[in-house]
């Protein structure tokens, strides 16, 4: 197995930024011009993830058991969507996701579930909350849906980013519904005025069935959504090593902390320094069998599987370097795929 690793928020950075890996990340862009092109990976690094903790796609990719059970929630046989609460935003002509609300207090989670569950009830459909801006719903049998998650359509139009797929229609009117319902609820009223953020809708994504197996690789991460995924799938997840020398074992797949805009030129640097020129030199001497360069945003996500090069090549590299900043910046350019 390769070696995969993950480096996410490369593609939410704006071109300008991008030009940070031809100056700073030297190994990483030659990495990926020995490459080519890539593959796009449609789903994201949401399908990233879920390989890594060996959960299989089944109509979507069944994020929503695994992260319920990692809050104490047993998903038994049912089929469970994150129901994610958020603020839509209406325009001239159209409506966008606007943010994420994550500052419900206990007594306003629980009121708006109170009235989702009593207006669905006649549906079969549950929503579930262990704590107050984690929401879930649970549905008796299969969906077949495919989903985004919130994360992939913030501050785009959402017709693109709705559920599709044979029951998608079902879930875009309860959708429509929920809209509805909440649009006048005491809770959003009283939100106005204290001049918070409006629960006006939820974002359903994630759906599925519990169906997880033993991933065939070891899984190092810091960030929080794929360490709670990796927990709820109870798949093995460690903390990332310093350095790629640090790394036990070769079989792996390493999430790196994501790039911020605000600091790229000195993280990439020290990724650079850390991991990736390591990484190469691992590969052109053999000690690493394959090795996979994922690249990502908060939409897209960009697969690279670098070449061993011969002694020659990786002079011609070292003495020009590649500029991959453009190459990047076309990928990150391109609409998120459906």
């Amino acid at each position: 197995m390769p070696l995969t690793l993950v480096v996410p928020g490369l593609l939410d950075l704006t071109s300008t930024a991008l030009t940070a890996i031809d100056a700073h990340a030297p190994a990483l862009a030659r990495l990926i011009a020995s490459a080519g092109h890539g593959s796009d990976e449609r789903d994201g690094l949401v399908a990233i993830a879920c390989r890594a903790c060996g959960i299989l796609k089944q109509h979507d990719w069944p994020v929503a058991p695994q992260l319920a059970r990692a809050e104490g929630i047993d998903p038994g046989d049912a089929y469970w969507l994150c129901a994610v609460p958020v603020s839509l935003a209406v325009g001239a002509d159209d409506v966008r996701l606007a943010s994420l609300v994550d500052d419900l207090a206990p007594e306003e989670s629980g009121a708006l579930l109170a009235a989702l569950n009593a207006h669905f009830t006649a549906d079969h459909i549950a929503f579930l909350s262990p704590r107050p801006a984690s929401w879930y719903v649970r549905a008796p049998q299969a969906q077949a849906l495919s989903t985004r998650s919130p994360e992939a359509a913030l501050g785009a139009p959402l017709f693109d980013f709705l559920p599709s797929g044979p029951d998608s229609a079902r879930w875009r009117r309860w959708q429509s519904e929920i809209q509805m319902l909440l649009f006048e609820h005491a809770v959003n009223r009283s939100r106005e005025r204290a001049r918070r953020t409006l629960v006006n809708s939820v974002w359903f994504w994630g759906g599925g069935i519990d169906a997880a197996r033993r991933p065939s690789v070891s899984l190092f991460a810091r960030d929080a959504h794929v360490v709670e995924l990796a927990r709820g799938s109870r798949a093995e997840c460690f903390s990332p090593p310093a350095h790629f020398d640090a790394l036990a074992r070769r079989d792996a797949a390493v999430w790196l902390d994501a790039v911020r805009p605000e600091d790229a030129a000195q993280q990439l640097a020290t990724m650079d320094r850390d991991w990736m020129a390591p990484a190469e030199r691992a590969l052109a001497s053999g000690r690493l069998s394959a090795l996979e360069v994922v690249v990502g945003g908060r939409a897209l996500a960009h697969r690279f599987a670098p070449r061993r090069s011969s002694l020659a090549r990786r002079w011609r590299a070292w003495m020009s370097p590649p500029r991959c900043s453009q190459l990047l910046a076309g990928i990150a350019a391109e609409p998120a795929l459906q």
